[in-house]
C-alpha cells in the first residue's frame, strides 16, 4: 500500500512539474514574437517532466521490484537535473523581479526536490526489499 502510495506521489509530482510549467508557474512570456532566454529553460523542463510522467505511469502500472527501482533511479536522476536547468544550465532574464526568477525557478526546484525526495526513499525500501528477498 505504501509503494502505491509513493508510485502516486511521483506521477502526481511530474504531472505538476510537466503541466505547471507550461500554466501556472510558466516562465516570462514571450515579448511581441521572440522568446526570451528562460523560454528555453520552460521547454527543457517540460520536455523531461513529459518523460518523468511516462517513467512515473509506468512505475505505477508494473509490479517488478528491479524495474520499479531502476525507474525511481531514473527519475531521482532526472529531478536533479531539472533543479539545475533555470538559471544554471539555461540562462533566465537579466532583471531578478521577472517572472521566472520569482515564480517559475522557485516553483521548479520545490517540485524537483519532492520528486527526487519520493524516489531516493522509494529506491531505498526497494533496495532493502530486495535484498531481504535473496
Amino acid at each position: 500500500m505504501k509503494e502505491k502510495i509513493r508510485d502516486t506521489a511521483g506521477l502526481i509530482l511530474s504531472l505538476l512539474l510537466t503541466i505547471g510549467s507550461l500554466t501556472f508557474f510558466r516562465a516570462c512570456d514571450s515579448a511581441e514574437g521572440r522568446h526570451m532566454a528562460c523560454h528555453w529553460a520552460q521547454n527543457a523542463i517540460t520536455l523531461i517532466g513529459i518523460v518523468l510522467v511516462l517513467q512515473s505511469f509506468i512505475k505505477l502500472v508494473i509490479n517488478q521490484k528491479g524495474i520499479k527501482t531502476g525507474l525511481a533511479i531514473g527519475t531521482a536522476a532526472l529531478a536533479i537535473v531539472v533543479i539545475f536547468i533555470p538559471g544554471t544550465a539555461i540562462n533566465l532574464c537579466m532583471m531578478k523581479p521577472m517572472r521566472c526568477h520569482t515564480v517559475f525557478r522557485p516553483a521548479v526546484t520545490v517540485v524537483s526536490s519532492l520528486l527526487a525526495i519520493v524516489s531516493v526513499i522509494d529506491i531505498i525500501t526497494n533496495l532493502r526489499r530486495l535484498g531481504k528477498e535473496k
